[in-house]
């Protein structure tokens, strides 16, 4: 295995869910680490995120990511209970086998559109339990999200059906987001966390080799992909509503449960 990228940024979001009342955390944030490495030729891709959750905690699992064409494992997904209220949410994935997969348009669980990537062609592939993973790639551009339904959440949406509550934040060589979506329906609910990692990864020349299908596919768009830098967020009345909720959420020591 020869590695050929391995760098860490930290990015720092001062506040994620917008909390403003009782002790529930406002740096939710705190970290993303974005590595490539090469194994057996194939071109891999791994980003995980550090989430300071305050007093929830995700409960930890492994989920494989499979390929749509023949469900052969291409990856996995992992969330992270750590300690200090740390967590982590967790990708990899064989980004030189997914070549064959159509880049098109995709969405949130909810319906709504991916902070960051936007309307953009993507590959996206469903995880399995409602969660997804987006993957915006040209010669210039690598943006890479993922997306995982919370069962705990799934009472906001019944709430406050429809929300992106996405605050996009600039550190360094990363612009980056993270936050909550909501939709009416039981698995439209949960948290979302995006990154356009294009100054610190270039798959484009790593894929050049490995994967020169998926290249003439980023070739094809690559004038044409705009990433959205704008943040998303509800009303103030929808915000106050949405901090409540969670502000109990963390009062209960909540286990935020994938579905």
């Amino acid at each position: 295995m020869k590695n050929l990228f391995s760098r860490i940024v930290t990015l720092v979001i001062l506040s994620l869910f917008a909390i403003s009342c009782g002790n529930a955390p406002s740096n939710v944030l705190t970290g993303v680490k974005v590595e490539t490495q090469t194994i057996n030729e194939d071109v891999w891709m791994s980003f995980a995120a550090d989430l300071n959750l305050g007093a929830m905690s995700f409960a930890s699992i492994s989920v494989p990511v499979l390929h749509p064409k023949g469900q052969t494992p291409v990856g996995q997904l992992d969330l992270v209970s750590g300690l200090g209220g740390t967590n982590q949410i967790k990708i990899s994935v064989n980004v030189s086998e997914l070549a064959d997969i159509q880049m098109a348009s995709a969405t949130l669980p909810n319906g709504n559109m991916v902070p960051l990537i936007a309307s953009n062609q993507v590959i996206s592939v469903n995880i399995g339990k409602g969660a997804k993973v987006y993957l915006a790639l040209s010669d210039k551009v690598t943006a890479i999200g993922v997306a995982v339904p919370i069962s705990s959440f799934d009472n906001i949406g019944s709430k406050l059906p429809g929300l992106n509550f996405f605050p996009i934040v600039n550190s360094g060589n990363v612009i980056g987001t993270a936050g909550i979506f909501t939709g009416a329906s039981a698995g439209q609910n949960g948290i979302a966390v995006v990154a356009d990692v294009s100054r610190v990864v270039n798959l484009g020349n790593l894929l050049q080799s490995s994967a020169p299908a998926l290249m003439i596919q980023a070739q094809d768009v690559q004038d044409s992909v705009q990433l959205d830098y704008r943040s998303q967020s509800g009303t103030q009345t929808q915000k106050s509503k949405l901090n409540q909720m969670i502000y109990e959420l963390n009062k209960k020591r909540s286990i935020l449960r994938m579905r």
